[in-house]
Formats: C-alpha cells, sequence, structure tokens
C-alpha cells in the first residue's frame, strides 16, 4: 500500500496496514519494499515519521523502542500534524504489541503530550497500561484527522471496549463526547441508550463501578436529550414562523404545516420530561453537577416553573457548600427574578467566605451600602488584596467613596475599622498597589484608575510618593479632588495621632498610680514589720 500525498486514508492507517517484524507489509515478497521506503508523493510529515520508522524497524522486533519515535509522536501531537501522528502510532499499536510497558519507560515525553492534547488518563495499573494510552493518544488523533470518518470511530470504540484493563464506561463516554462535540445528537443519543452502558448484563459492570457510573450515564443522557430540545424547539419556531404566512388559508399545505409543527411540539415535549427526569434522579446524588442543573433550571424557567427551578438551585446550593459555582447560579437566579435582597446577601456571603475575589462582592457591597459601611470596607479590602483587581476601577472607586463617607460621618467605631484594616495591610499594600514608579504609565493608560487609587491612598494616610508622582501629571480638575483627599488623610492622621498621644498618656499614668500605689504598700509592711519586732522586743 503506497502512502498519500495529502495526508493519507486513515482508513489505511489505521486498519489495512499490518506490519511485520521486519518491517515489511504483510503478503510482500522478503525483497519487497518495506513500509519506511519514501515514495515521490510523500509529505514532509511522513518523511519525519518513516525516519523514525526506521530505527525501530531495523532491530529485533523484541528490543526496547528507540527513544526518538517516542520524540516524533510527541512533536506531532504538540504541532497537531495528526497524519503524521497516525502513521506513528499504527506502526506502535502494531509493530510492539507491548507498547504500554514501552510507553511507560518515556512516560516524561508522553505527559507533556497527552497534557497538551487535553486527554483524561487515569492510570490504574503503572506496569500495564496501553490500553488507556492507545485510548487517550488514538482517539485523540482520530478525532482530528480529516479523513476520519464515523465508522472508524465507531470501530475504535469497540476495539477499545475490549481492552480488559480499561473502563468501558469511560471508553464509550469518550465516543459519545465526540459525537457530541461534533453535533451529533441524534447519533449520540441511539449510541447512550444501546450502547454497552445500557447491557444490565454485561461482565465488566462490578459492584463498585456501577454506582459511580450509572448517574454519570444519566447525566450525559439528559444532557443529550436537552441538546435535542434545544433542537425541536428551534424547529418549532422556525415552523410557527411559516403557519403565520400560510394561516387562514385552508390548503393541503397547510394542513400538513399544522401536522408537521404538532408532531415536533409533542417531540421537543418529550424530550423536555426525559430530560428533566435524568437530571432530577442525577441531582439526588452527591457530587458537582454543575453543568447539569443549569440546564435543568433553563428547561423550567423557559416553562415559566418559576418556583420549582429556584427549589433546585436552594437544593444543589444547600448540597455544595464548598462549591462555588452552586452559589453563583443561586444567587444569578434570584436576582434575575427580584427576590428580597437578604436572600441574596445571605448567598452572597456564603460565597465571600469562600472566593473573597470573586466579581459578585461587588454586587454584595452595593447590597450592603446603605446598612453596614463596616463589612462593606471589609469585602473591598479582601477583594482588593488580590491581584486580579487592582487595575479595575470599579472597586477602588467604591472604596474611595465609602472612605469619603465614613470620613465625613465621623463614627468612632466606623474609624476604627478602617484603622483594623489598614493596619494589618499598612506594611504591604504600599509597594504592592501604589509603587511611586508606575504611577507614570498608569496615568497614561488609566488616568481615571490613577486617579482614585492615588485618592485612596492619600485617604488612608500611606506613602505619599504615589499620589504626589500622580498629582504631578493629573488634569486640573483630577487634582483639586486628590488635593481634597490629601487635606481628610491629613486631618484622619492628625486625629489618629492625638488619640493615640492620648492614650499612651493613659497608659503612662496607669503604670505610675500602679507603681505608687505598690510603693505605698511597701512602706506599710516595712512599718507593721517594724511595729511587731519593736513590741516582741519589749515583751522580751
Amino acid at each position: 500500500m503506497e502512502a498519500e500525498s495529502d495526508g493519507g486514508d486513515v482508513e489505511s492507517v489505521f486498519s489495512s496496514t499490518t506490519w511485520t517484524s521486519g518491517g515489511m507489509l504483510e503478503g510482500d515478497e522478503e525483497d519487497g519494499t518495506p513500509f519506511y521506503t519514501l515514495t515521490p508523493g510523500e509529505s514532509p510529515g511522513e518523511t519525519a515519521a518513516n525516519k523514525g520508522l526506521q530505527l525501530v524497524s531495523r532491530g529485533n522486533r523484541h528490543q526496547p523502542i528507540h527513544v526518538p519515535l517516542v520524540h516524533l509522536l510527541r512533536r506531532a501531537l504538540l504541532q497537531h500534524d495528526w497524519h503524521q501522528a497516525a502513521h506513528v502510532m499504527s506502526a506502535l499499536c502494531t509493530e510492539y504489541h507491548d507498547v504500554g510497558h514501552i510507553i511507560w519507560q518515556a512516560r516524561k515525553c508522553l505527559f507533556i503530550c497527552i497534557s497538551v492534547v487535553q486527554a483524561r488518563l487515569i492510570i490504574t495499573d503503572q506496569s500495564n497500561w496501553s490500553g488507556p494510552f492507545t485510548l487517550v493518544v488514538g482517539s485523540e488523533v482520530l478525532y482530528n484527522h480529516p479523513g476520519t470518518e464515523s465508522i472508524h470511530l465507531q470501530s475504535h470504540a469497540d476495539n477499545m471496549e475490549r481492552v480488559v484493563t480499561l473502563n468501558r464506561f469511560q471508553v464509550h463516554l469518550e465516543f459519545i463526547f465526540h459525537l457530541m462535540s461534533k453535533g451529533h445528537l441524534e447519533e449520540a443519543y441511539e449510541a447512550i441508550k444501546s450502547g454497552p452502558l445500557r447491557k444490565k448484563r454485561a461482565l465488566y459492570f462490578t459492584k463498585a463501578t456501577q454506582p459511580v457510573w450509572v448517574p454519570v450515564v444519566k447525566a450525559y443522557t439528559g444532557l443529550i436529550e436537552y441538546g435535542l430540545w434545544l433542537q425541536g424547539r428551534d424547529k418549532v419556531s422556525q415552523l410557527q414562523d411559516v403557519s403565520g404566512l400560510t394561516g387562514g388559508y385552508d390548503t393541503q399545505e397547510s394542513v400538513m404545516l399544522d401536522s408537521t409543527l404538532t408532531t415536533c411540539e409533542e417531540t421537543v415535549q418529550r424530550y423536555a420530561g426525559k430530560a428533566e427526569d435524568n437530571f432530577e434522579d442525577v441531582l439526588k446524588e452527591p457530587g458537582v453537577w454543575d453543568i447539569f442543573v443549569t440546564k435543568q433550571v433553563e428547561m423550567l424557567e423557559y416553562y415559566d416553573r418559576t418556583e420549582e427551578a429556584g427549589k433546585v438551585l436552594q437544593s444543589y446550593w444547600e448540597k455544595n457548600p464548598e462549591n462555588p459555582n452552586a452559589h453563583k447560579y443561586y444567587y444569578l437566579f434570584l436576582k434575575r427574578h427580584n427576590s428580597p435582597d437578604e436572600h441574596k446577601v445571605r448567598v452572597l456571603k456564603e460565597l465571600q467566605k469562600i472566593v473573597p475575589s470573586d466579581e459578585l462582592m461587588l454586587d454584595l457591597v452595593c447590597l450592603k451600602q446603605e446598612d453596614d459601611l463596616r463589612e462593606c470596607l471589609c469585602v473591598l479590602f479582601d477583594l482588593l488584596d488580590h491581584h486580579c483587581w487592582s487595575q479595575d476601577i470599579r472597586p477602588w472607586q467604591k472604596l474611595a467613596d465609602i472612605l469619603r463617607n465614613i470620613h465625613t460621618m465621623q463614627s468612632p467605631s466606623l474609624l476604627e475599622t478602617v484603622e483594623q484594616c489598614w493596619c494589618i495591610r499598612r506594611d504591604w499594600w504600599p509597594p504592592y498597589h501604589f509603587p511611586p514608579s508606575s504611577a507614570n504609565h498608569m496615568v497614561q493608560t488609566h488616568p481615571n484608575l490613577a486617579c482614585v487609587k492615588a485618592v485612596v491612598c492619600s485617604l488612608m494616610s500611606a506613602d505619599r510618593g504615589f499620589s504626589k508622582a500622580v498629582s504631578d501629571l493629573l488634569q486640573p480638575n483630577q487634582r483639586a479632588v486628590l488635593e481634597e483627599a490629601v487635606e481628610i488623610g491629613d486631618a484622619w492622621r492628625r486625629s489618629q495621632n492625638r488619640r493615640r498621644r492620648s492614650q499612651n498618656r493613659r497608659r503612662r499614668r496607669s503604670r505610675s498610680s500602679s507603681a505608687s500605689s505598690s510603693s505605698s504598700n511597701s512602706r506599710k509592711e516595712r512599718h507593721s514589720t517594724r511595729s511587731s519586732s519593736s513590741s516582741s522586743d519589749s515583751t522580751g
């Protein structure tokens, strides 16, 4: 069989070709052309592949594979050269029966390429994983090769299901994932209903694995039904548009159109019901089901079953307190349906405990800004501790507004909160957020952000190098705002210094009074001791 110049026939690479130990095509004569001989139409990728194959074909079939061939496979995967990868994989899988052990010896190279192609690989036995390797790399090559057809994918999945070391649930799901990614939902639906995932009497369905995979199969069955529901819904919408144009005419075409529309609507309802049943069963199981819960809520909201959707999200939120998405989904649902603020605040507070840098913390500040400035202040400081917000003007503007309000109110408790928040950041925030060297670039690229950050720096009475550098570069109107913040910060710093001096004086008075009282007590003790001794002398 000759090599193809345009990437080759994938079926010839994976099905028809059988290599012998001497590098000959099966059926060829001993003096025939070895498979690594170059042909005039051979592509550069295949040329490199054949050079690598030549290294391994010269030796005995029991000799370890040469590492350059493994590097060749890695390079093909990294460069998405799927034809070259197919050529190498074909030789590996046919020439070397112990390919798993051989590849394991070069695991450092292969782990890199497997991570690049984003394959999921579960290695349960380090000494025998040719099955997982062939599944991961072979599936990736087949799924991306331009010459791949459905028959090749089905054949690959069937072959992989016969490998004892593989979990057959995973093999079949990988095949279904590919069908879903290509939009072949009906084929995926038939595969997941009639494939090995549904064979109750299959020998490989052990009691240890079945409880884990049953909800997964149900979840993806529901996801496919959701996709079919979406397709049917779009088709119904199109038919309704056409029916509106031909409505009012008692013609055969109109009757047929109405019948088709009715049938399509019934199909859509059926898919929706099946998907909801599957999602409902899945959500009873513990675990992270983010993809599936959002689809169920979308369908419930589409049919105006808002109360049921809210219960689903609330239950998911309560069962997954450590999952940030559970909090987000529930909050966004409450926000869409104008729920009371106390419900939204309760959800956001729980989210703030696990992800203080989440964008929804800005919503929490907006909800609490009228009621609890102390909490808003702590939330904003925690938010701005994270680098992802250092160049975002929104939290800085809110922090500047809240600091101005607190300085205007002159509430001792709020000012004490400001001091506490700043005390633990006094050493590292100035070089982290307010380095004077960044002032020039920030004013040129984000002048409003530079102004707001300088205002916060001044209100906190931090290092003035940044504020002064920004002030020299700002426009006159922005400079006036910054100068006002400097005055407020200076006044707060003076009041803080006065309070500290007053506290120090009180401490000194307290220490001096305690010292004088102890001195007086000691004098009284000495006097009583002398008195007792003199009385004893007179008695003697």
